[in-house]
């Protein structure tokens, strides 16, 4: 199967607010039929903020061992897999939206070879406050995501990077003009 279209893979670290620009774009690009906004799966139930399909633990090794994923990882003791649905969607020459991981990019990169990463970045204290604010771990989980936030740099010619500390509107608009231009290299 040939892969013509543009796999976009948004990453970036936690409190970076990569599922609110995805939204924004969403929520504009509703009518397009050639931009897919993939659901990812994940083993853990359903939380504020991110849209994606809770499955066990046990659900999740199955559809690995069947091939349901396009691309899969392991992170804060969570798995996570976009579907391997996007693949039909790239072979029509159409654009995928997916929120990833950094720990995927070589994985990516090999297997998709129209891929522009999308690294949404924040500074240290937006992070930080955004964490806290999501209320989903403790403090210590909160400092390790940071460390480990700092360690995990992305770089290539195939990433673009969105500054997404100020209003929302800011780094959407800016994502939402990625999306489109790439759209249209798909018309």
């Amino acid at each position: 199967m040939s892969l013509q279209g543009t796999l976009i893979l948004v990453v970036g670290p936690s409190g970076a607010g990569k599922d609110t620009l995805i939204d924004y774009a969403r929520g504009r690009l509703q009518t397009d039929p050639c931009v897919h906004f993939v659901r990812r799966v994940i083993s853990r139930p359903v939380a504020v903020g991110e849209d994606h399909e809770p499955v066990d633990v046990e659900e999740f090794q199955r559809r690995v061992l069947e091939g349901d994923f396009a691309l899969h990882w392991q992170a804060h003791g969570l798995s996570y897999g976009i579907p391997s649905a996007i693949d039909e969607w790239l072979s029509r020459g159409e654009v995928v939206v997916a929120n990833g991981s950094r720990t995927i990019l070589p994985d990516a990169r090999l297997k998709y070879p129209q891929l522009l990463v999308v690294n949404v970045a924040a500074p240290m204290d937006v992070l930080a406050k955004r964490l806290v604010e999501r209320g989903r771990e403790n403090l210590e989980s909160v400092r390790e995501r940071l460390i480990r936030s700092e360690q995990q740099s992305v770089e290539g010619d195939d990433v673009l990077r969105i500054d997404n500390s100020g209003p929302p509107e800011i780094a959407g608009e800016r994502f939402l003009a990625v999306l489109i231009q790439q759209a249209g290299r798909t018309k």
